[in-house]
């Protein structure tokens, strides 16, 4: 599980069509992201989401126990929480005060996992992406940049395309080739494809 977690990013995950099972095996396996996850969501809103029969919360909290405070986090993964907690401080949308850490019931001393083959899907699918906070040092790290500068490309290809359509339009309305279809239609299509990604800056790509 990365720093950031897999519940608030799972309609970009959705979205990107690389299901994450598919990972290489890049893990140095040390164990520090399952000793050290958090969630976007606060622990209330976990278990409120578990007790509404949400299998995604249910999965998290099954594995991830939440530590006493911050503080003990900090004594187990310094670098990794320390990192994602001056993230979160420089994010509007998360307050560090309602932020819990977790760590994994079945990591084993030795930094491996004690149920790789029943491990939840979210496990199985971590990092995600390529903005997911690994720590540092991660395995996934030359991955992750791949998969940032995919997105970016993605989104300027798509912004590129738009504007190209809306230039040849004759009216600024309707498709060049394919009169019957609306470029409105397709600009709220492509924008929600961009929206995915703006916490990430997609805006600015």
């Amino acid at each position: 599980m990365s720093g950031f977690d897999y519940l608030a990013n799972q309609k970009q995950l959705e979205q990107t069509g690389k299901p994450s099972e598919n990972l290489p095996d890049l893990c140095h396996k040390c164990g520090r992201c399952c000793k050290s996850a958090t969630t976007y969501a606060t622990h209330d809103e976990l278990l409120k989401r578990q007790a509404e029969g949400d299998s995604e919360a249910s999965d998290f909290l099954r594995v991830f126990e939440p530590f006493e405070s911050v503080e003990d986090a900090i004594a187990q993964v310094p670098e990794q929480v320390n990192r994602i907690l001056k993230e979160i401080e420089s994010r509007p949308d998360m307050d560090v005060s309602k932020t819990t850490f977790y760590h994994c019931r079945y990591v084993t001393p030795e930094g491996i996992c004690g149920i790789y083959d029943e491990r939840p899907r979210c496990c199985r699918q971590a990092p995600g992406h390529g903005w997911a906070m690994m720590p540092p040092g991660c395995g996934f790290e030359g991955w992750q940049f791949q998969q940032r500068e995919t997105h970016k490309k993605t989104v300027r290809q798509l912004k590129t395309s738009f504007h190209t359509l809306k230039q040849l339009s004759p009216d600024g309305k309707t498709h060049p080739l394919k009169p019957e279809k609306n470029l409105d239609d397709m600009e709220k299509m492509i924008q929600d494809k961009i929206d995915a990604w703006k916490q990430f800056g997609s805006d600015s790509w």
